[in-house]
């Protein structure tokens, strides 16, 4: 029986509460619709989330946001995560009032291992959201655990704006070309399936094409370009894993000419085609 998907919400139901080993990861590269939050309670996991590649112990605590590439390349038998994931629209509405800054911060910081304290906050947290999931006549459901994930969402942003205080002391060079370096990262992973120039990239950032490959080989030790072709060669594995499209069909949706350049461009990047791909994940 192969594993179900347990991220998965509906019209109706717009957030689910739940317990997983995760296993439906370990087949496919998932791109998340919604948001998620994942609290691993035992076991071990190695996760790629986009190009980040993280571990996952005991307490460790995941976030997912909408557009988020998710795949587990290793798991312990024992591993287990409570988790809570949300629709698109509900995530929408809990997270208007955040800026920019923290989503880039999410972004580069999905992992995230915290202190005793913090955990026994999450604990509860997903007690409580556990309690709303089952508490289905309640007529406020949806807008109940739509301020608790606002809740949660602000205390992880003023837990990132502390740290990056103490972190104050960097010098302005390298704060700036990280700064820039993370919207980089944000617009490419945003645009990637259409935009696969860096021309495009700097232009959207003001700053000259060379500068930004500098900033960019500096920080991820890659130039712009092959940081992009990373994020579209991630793009076109996970619908190969995870879609029954044709490469036509994906070649359509990533605004590549043709079925035949789409091949030339993943063998290129991937060392073989898109359908040998395919068939090594089935």
């Amino acid at each position: 029986m192969q594993p179900l998907n347990p991220l998965l919400t509906t019209t109706e139901e717009q957030f689910v509460v739940g317990d997983s080993d995760f296993a439906y990861f370990t087949r496919f590269a998932y791109k998340m619709d919604g948001c998620a939050i994942l609290f691993c309670r035992t076991g071990r996991a190695e996760v790629m989330i986009d190009q980040h590649r993280g571990e996952v112990l005991r307490n460790t605590l995941v976030l997912l946001l909408p557009g988020s590439y998710l795949l587990f390349t290793e798991r312990s038998e024992d591993f287990r995560a409570t988790f809570c994931t949300f629709s698109r629209d509900l995530f929408s509405e809990a997270a208007y009032r955040l800026d920019p800054a923290f989503f880039e911060s999410v972004h580069r910081n999905a992992i995230s291992h915290p202190p005793h304290r913090i955990v026994e906050g999450a604990v509860t947290w997903f007690q409580m959201a556990a309690y709303t999931y089952r508490d289905r006549g309640n007529i406020f459901r949806n807008t109940i655990i739509k301020n608790r994930l606002q809740n949660v969402l602000l205390e992880i942003y003023d837990k990132m704006q502390r740290f990056a205080a103490k972190q104050s002391r960097t010098p302005e060079t390298t704060t700036r070309q990280t700064e820039l370096f993370h919207r980089f990262a944000a617009l490419v992973h945003e645009h990637c399936s259409r935009e696969r120039e860096v021309a495009f990239y700097a232009d959207r950032l003001c700053i000259s094409t060379r500068y930004l490959s500098t900033i960019v080989r500096s920080v991820a030790h890659a130039s712009a370009k092959e940081f992009i072709d990373r994020s579209v060669i991630l793009e076109i594995k996970m619908l190969l894993q995870s879609t029954d499209l044709s490469v036509q069909e994906i070649a359509y949706r990533l605004h590549f000419p043709d079925q035949s350049y789409l091949g030339r461009y993943f063998k290129k990047h991937a060392g073989e085609s898109p359908t040998e791909y395919r068939n090594t994940k089935k």
